[in-house]
């Protein structure tokens, strides 16, 4: 790989690390969710108005929901982004090489047994593709 092919890889896998991020904070808002809820039933059930715990937990819950949501925008950004570019790849089999690849997060290997290629052939393809896009 030259140095211009990894720059260009990197930039196409911004939108796994994006996905990646998107997730870890859902994780997050539904283990803030539940605290919240769990507080608030105690809080319900003993009488005891811990006023401070269920509303930290409340606000945390809104910070992790209101930090999930802006992620899934970035992510929808960054999907554009690439999608516009892998457009406009001149060849259809690179095209669809790139959306595998970068979209869908498949291996090489999965992405040969797809398109019915050899995975060295794809390989290949793909260094063809990344030739090919312009960032």
């Amino acid at each position: 790989m030259t140095a211009e092919q990894n720059r260009k890889i990197r930039w196409l896998e911004r939108a796994r690390d994006a996905e990646r991020k998107a997730q870890a904070l859902e994780a997050k808002r539904q283990c803030d969710s539940h605290l919240a809820q769990r507080l608030s039933r105690y809080a319900g059930i003993s009488g005891n108005s811990s006023g401070n715990s269920t509303e930290d937990a409340l606000l945390r819950l809104i910070e992790t929901e209101r930090r999930a949501e802006e992620q899934l925008r970035k992510l929808a950004q960054i999907r554009e982004e690439i999608t516009s570019a892998i457009e406009n790849v001149p060849d259809s089999d690179l095209q669809t090489i790139l959306i595998w690849k970068y979209l869908k997060y498949m291996t090489f290997e999965q992405i040969a047994d797809k398109m019915n290629y050899d995975e060295r052939t794809i390989r290949r393809k793909h260094c063809q593709a990344l030739d090919k896009i312009s960032l």
